[in-house]
């Protein structure tokens, strides 16, 4: 017959799991600890200098294994970085960029439609002087080539 008296593990158990519960500020902290850390690598690797992962967990205070995860996320995370086994260091590859990084939206200035139409109208406008010229060249071709 089962006791309905709990045992002492049971017990041990449950008051653990109570001490070690985190608050949702306290999670939140720690989420935006981890994106620093993750930054922070990415801009030493995006950078000059030669950084392994020894160094890199020397720099940002963190263990090789963390440095190890923080690599595996950022692929997870489609950046293009390798081990360059030469410089003994990690690089990512050349060109580049975090996605929105380098958008006009983010360097102020907005392209409006009126600007983008004017642009638009502009480049038809060559574009069909352009063809207007090279019909005229293909029929004076046409008529020297009769000729000749």
């Amino acid at each position: 017959m089962a006791s309905a008296i709990p045992t002492l593990q049971g017990m041990a158990k449950k008051r653990k799991a109570d001490i070690f519960r985190r608050t949702d500020a306290e999670r939140r902290l720690r989420q935006g600890e981890r994106l620093s850390r993750l930054l922070r690598v990415l801009h030493r690797i995006m950078g000059p200098g030669r950084w392994d992962a020894d160094a890199l967990a020397r720099e940002i205070e963190v263990s090789p294994r963390t440095i190890h995860r923080i690599m595996q996320t950022l692929s997870m995370a489609n950046v293009p970085w390798y081990f360059c086994k030469e410089q003994g260091c990690y690089r990512v590859r050349a060109g580049f960029r975090l996605p929105g990084s380098d958008s006009d939206e983010c360097s102020g200035t907005l392209i409006d439609r009126k600007t983008l139409k004017s642009t638009v109208d502009t480049l038809l406008a060559e574009l069909n002087r352009t063809v207007g010229l090279l019909s005229h060249l293909s029929e004076e071709l046409s008529k020297h080539s009769k000729k000749g």
